[in-house]
């Protein structure tokens, strides 16, 4: 074999991961075995299941229904999670029903950001819109009427299963990464962590990106304090303390956002106490991809941590980072024996950080050598343990990795 085909075989075989370059949102169901609740003749369905996964323009949408024809009978609709909050984007139609699965043109397109929701309206009574039962699902939101404001996610019902309702279009940019924890802050015993960070670029030609930096307790928004990047081919660029470099201080988490078409680069940052001329005790963390990676906990998913041996010496904190669809999540703790402790249950909003004492999350003081299960009911999140040395200040880091999971 030539040299030039062994060339072209390893390209193929060893592809470099590139970003998606459609944008997706929602589920297309082709064998429904349920409906959605039927609260009113007029009623709207939010399907929180697989929000969009980049921001771009929608073109199109599909869906399930259990009758055709029905003339005038679907507007397609889209929603903007807020905190406890779904707001009203645009919606386009109304739309005939033409099959079990029928698909619409989006015209004019409709422009949405990652993590927003899609949603379907039934203006009539001809048919229902389809669902499938039985699997794990962070379900839909059933709300009577022809919705064209906000309402609150408590005010729904919530359907059940997966809603047959996808949309899709022209991706323009993504989240491609996260950084779980970042941060430019004093700590206890006299400590001040910073965050430094590199990027490298291993493509062939430049790319670039930007960092959005989240504070902790707040459900995070595009809007929040950026930093543009451009890296040549092959280059590296840094940053001593990339919280500092924004101009923010405090402890948060950060997303790396790629255009559509731009060379995936490698992230790595460090968290570190800088203790002046008497040097930096730290560790290192990679950013996590949202696809793919094992550190992404997701619903059905279980992973576990484990606390530190002797709590006289060493100081543990919890750190959750939810991702576009927020996450319920369920901790268990045992001591070292096995025996449970106890059993907390947790719900965050979409692209919230917190971080905590263990004791203080987990509702009360964890034993030495503690294992703490965490498991995923809906959305997905990725959860760390940190421990700090009380007299070094020296830190270190544990992420819940994907043990087992339950479709």
């Amino acid at each position: 074999m030539r040299r030039s085909d062994w060339v072209a075989l390893l390209a193929s075989v060893i592809a470099a991961p590139t970003l998606a370059q459609s944008l997706q949102m929602g589920n297309t169901i082709t064998s429904p075995n349920s409906a959605d609740p039927s609260i009113a003749t007029v009623r709207t369905d939010i399907n929180l299941g697989n929000p969009a996964n980049a921001t771009g323009l929608v073109e199109s949408a599909s869906f399930s229904w259990s009758a055709f024809p029905c003339p005038a009978e679907v507007k397609i609709k889209f929603f903007r999670r807020q905190g406890s909050n779904l707001v009203f984007l645009a919606e386009r139609g109304p739309f005939d029903v033409t099959g079990p699965l029928t698909t619409v043109d989006l015209l004019p397109s409709v422009s949405v950001e990652q993590g927003d929701l899609v949603g379907i309206t039934r203006l009539a009574e001809c048919g229902n819109a389809g669902s499938l039962t039985g699997i794990v699902s962070p379900g839909y939101l059933v709300y009577a009427g022809d919705l064209t404001s906000t309402v609150g996610v408590a005010s729904g019902v919530n359907g059940g299963g997966v809603l047959g309702l996808a949309a899709s279009g022209v991706a323009i940019e993504s989240i491609y990464a996260v950084l779980p924890v970042a941060g430019s802050l004093p700590g206890n015993f006299g400590s001040f962590f910073r965050t430094g960070l590199q990027i490298a670029n291993p493509n062939f030609g430049a790319t670039q990106g930007r960092l959005v930096f989240h504070p902790a307790g707040v459900s995070g928004s595009s809007a929040d304090p950026s930093q543009t990047f451009t890296i040549a081919a092959r280059s590296t660029i840094s940053f001593d303390d990339i919280v500092q470099t924004m101009g923010q201080s405090g402890l948060g988490t950060m997303d790396v956002v790629l255009p559509s078409d731009a060379g995936i680069p490698i992230p790595v940052a460090r968290v570190f106490d800088d203790a002046g001329a008497d040097g930096t005790t730290g560790f290192a963390e990679e950013a996590v991809p949202l696809e793919g990676d094992k550190q992404v906990l997701f619903a059905g998913a279980t992973g576990f941590l484990v606390g530190p041996a002797d709590l006289t010496r060493f100081r543990y904190n919890i750190g959750i980072r939810t991702l576009l669809a927020g996450a319920t999540l369920t901790f268990t703790v045992r001591d070292s024996g096995g025996a449970v402790i106890r059993t907390v249950d947790l719900a965050y909003d979409p692209t919230f950080f917190t971080q905590q004492p263990a004791d203080t999350l987990l509702g009360g003081a964890i034993p030495e050598d503690a294992s703490i299960q965490v498991s995923v009911s809906t959305g997905s999140a990725v959860v760390y343990g940190a421990t700090i040395d009380n007299t070094t200040n020296d830190p270190s880091i544990q992420f819940a990795k994907v043990f087992f999971a339950i479709a």
